[in-house]
């Protein structure tokens, strides 16, 4: 689609625009910290894989960085731009920072304490590290579990007997 916005455009007149497109999974990079950035794309010409090189002068990226699917987690890629310093459209910072939806609410927990929960208000959530930690901290209040087979019963009255269960 991009490319055919761009298609017969020049920068400033004199520099024709060339663009790539391609998803994370198509793409290879590397980069060096002189500001370097080469990037290998695979395309499809008459049913062949074909390998093209070259050098991005500029980025707009339009993918999350990161999916929970398997196989999915591109912020290497981000880090690859960053590294050489490739400028963006959009910001490679807020890109990387949005592929990790912890950071990021983080983020605006720290802008409603500068501006007030009144001013800037937020759905209140709660972080675990891992999922060994999610138990829940409401007191239960006296639940009974029977067995019925074996005619034994258990009363759980806190959190703690709960966890002794599992």
């Amino acid at each position: 689609m991009w490319a055919k916005v761009f298609r017969g455009k020049k920068i400033l007149g004199d520099y024709d625009i060339k663009v790539e497109q391609a998803e994370f999974s198509e793409i290879n990079l590397v980069s060096n910290s002189n500001g370097t950035c080469s990037v290998d794309l695979q395309v499809m010409r008459n049913a062949t894989k074909v390998m093209r090189s070259f050098r991005p002068d500029f980025v707009l990226v339009r993918q999350h960085a990161f999916s929970m699917a398997q196989n999915e987690d591109f912020k290497n890629m981000i880090i690859g731009l960053q590294y050489a310093g490739v400028p963006s459209v959009n910001s490679l910072e807020s890109i990387y920072s949005l592929s990790d939806k912890p950071w990021a609410f983080a983020q605006l927990i720290n802008n409603q304490k500068r501006l007030g929960s009144d001013k800037f208000p937020l759905i209140d959530q709660t972080f675990y590290p891992n999922h060994k930690d999610m138990v829940s901290n409401v007191i239960l209040s006296r639940l009974i579990w029977k067995n019925q087979l074996e005619g034994q019963s258990i009363r759980i009255q806190d959190v703690q007997d709960r966890q002794i269960l599992h």
